[in-house]
């Protein structure tokens, strides 16, 4: 597993760096969780490659059958921050100067 621990700049929370499938870093609450996979899960979770799964968090470690992290952008409070426009938003912001 690629990763590295920080603070997040917007919130101050503890952070890690994953490496996602496609090769980019993803920020996730630092610590894993378990959760019970299932396709119509509530939450998308990172496992430890990469890859996601989604599922329902679970509080008991015997009721889950996977362990993973949360992105950070689900949970931090200033994630909009972050995000860039989408292309269609930058078009019609361009336009409209």
């Amino acid at each position: 597993m690629n990763q590295f621990a920080t603070k997040c700049r917007a919130c101050g929370a503890s952070i890690m760096f994953l490496k996602t499938a496609a090769g980019k870093s993803m920020p996730v609450d630092e610590g894993a969780v378990f959760f019970k996979a299932h396709p119509d899960g509530k939450e998308l979770f990172i496992l430890g490659d990469g890859t996601t799964m989604r599922g329902n968090r679970v509080t008991d470690r015997a009721e889950g059958d996977q362990f993973g992290y949360i992105s950070h952008f689900a949970t931090c409070p200033n994630a909009d921050s972050f995000r860039k426009p989408r292309k269609k938003d930058r078009k019609a912001a361009a336009g409209a100067e």
